[in-house]
């Protein structure tokens, strides 16, 4: 009796796990890390997202992992979304914020010297085959401090 009531329990408990583990509107998310925590600026990130349904509209964004190493507030990347033909549909800069310019303090999730902040993308659709290109562009050739990076796309009603 007693291992029954605790196997439906362990039934239960997985289920509850399982959705909660499963973010509604998520079509896609990817990181790449970043080798010995450097992103250099000759560095390209990419991203190809060409077996995603395509539907509009998508919120994408981006998602950079960094540590305490990191030197400044912010982080400029520099966002391609290219077509299945390798021509560019979007160029432009993105001005990500790391830390709070005036305390100082982390942004984001995570804990200890570790954290996560996400920043939306321009944009709400993405081109059949396409591919997500994302550069580093900062003043400094290489930055110390960012662990890795991503591309996260849900559904035009999703949070990022």
């Amino acid at each position: 009796m007693a291992r029954k009531r605790m196997n439906r329990l362990c039934l239960i408990g997985s289920i509850l796990i399982l959705y909660w583990a499963c973010e509604p509107g998520r079509r896609y998310e990817s990181f790449q890390d970043l080798p010995s925590q450097y992103w250099v600026v000759t560095d390209t990130l990419s991203f190809y997202v060409d077996s995603l349904e395509t539907v509009s509209p998508l919120v994408q964004s981006i998602g950079i992992r960094y540590n305490d190493r990191y030197e400044y507030h912010n982080l400029y990347v520099r966002y391609l979304l290219k077509d299945g033909l390798s021509n560019t549909v979007m160029d432009s800069l993105v001005n990500i914020g790391l830390f709070d310019s005036k305390t100082g303090r982390p942004l984001g999730k995570g804990f200890g010297n570790r954290r996560t902040v996400y920043d939306t993308l321009p944009g709400n659709s993405l081109p059949i085959g396409g591919s997500i290109h994302l550069v580093q562009y900062m003043r400094k050739d290489t930055l110390d401090g960012i662990e890795s990076v991503g591309i996260k796309i849900t559904d035009g009603n999703g949070a990022p």
